[in-house]
């Protein structure tokens, strides 16, 4: 018999990557962004015009490196940016940073557009209290559109530790949960640490060069 981590055990896993393994969030973020395109495309969910619906914590983060991902597919990619600019965390405040830098399309109010597929990147496995106000609003309209609906870890609404909906809570028709025994999930890691941090680097390159030209040509 497999065992699925809770909520809890998920958050000392990932801790324990970082901290103990020495990964870096960021690469643990870029894989978990690669797996789910990788994966709505196995399963033929079309990605050609994708809403990402995001929050402010790293499931938020994760939800902006999809949509870059996509972006940098083709396909197109908005983001419905649902959290606080005051809560962002570290993580998630830089991958949303690098999307606005691509001019990739992020917004606070409920677009008028159809789009292929909902991405729920609101909440993660850490949420415990009830949904209520902005949060009840984004995830009652989200789940009133007619497409396919995927959830990031989890659906937004729902309690890792004992499956209670907290209020509310994406109906989504696929989630991806990314995980998997810690000793095998970190060996995989570690095979692609080297490439994902150049991938990143190489990110950021791109991005002081465009600080430093448009500094550049405003001293000008």
């Amino acid at each position: 018999m497999r065992y699925l981590p809770n909520g809890k055990q998920m958050s000392e896993a990932d801790a324990h990557t970082i901290h103990k393994i020495g990964i870096p969030s960021l690469v643990l973020m870029e894989r978990a962004a690669l797996q789910i395109v990788e994966t709505m495309h196995k399963k033929n969910i079309s990605t050609e015009k994708s809403l990402i619906v995001c929050g402010s914590g790293n499931n938020g983060g994760d939800g902006f490196a999809v949509a870059r991902l996509l972006t940098e597919q083709g396909k197109h990619a908005d983001v419905l940016f649902a959290g606080k600019e005051a809560s962002l965390s570290e993580e998630c405040r830089c991958q949303k940073q690098i999307v606005e830098n691509m001019g990739i399309s992020v917004f606070t109010e409920f677009p008028d557009e159809e789009y292929t597929v909902i991405i729920d990147a609101v909440f993660g496995v850490g949420l415990c209290r009830e949904i209520t106000g902005h949060y009840k609003d984004v995830i009652d309209w989200m789940n009133l559109q007619d497409t396919e609906k995927v959830a990031v870890d989890i659906p937004s609404g729902i309690c890792a530790a004992t499956g209670e909906i907290l209020g509310t809570a994406f109906r989504a028709a696929v989630s991806f949960s990314l995980a998997s025994p810690m000793q095998e999930r970190a060996f995989r890691l570690r095979l692609e640490l080297i490439r994902t941090i150049f991938r990143i680097a190489w990110m950021f390159v791109i991005l002081l060069t465009k600080m430093n030209l448009e500094n550049y040509f405003l001293r000008e």
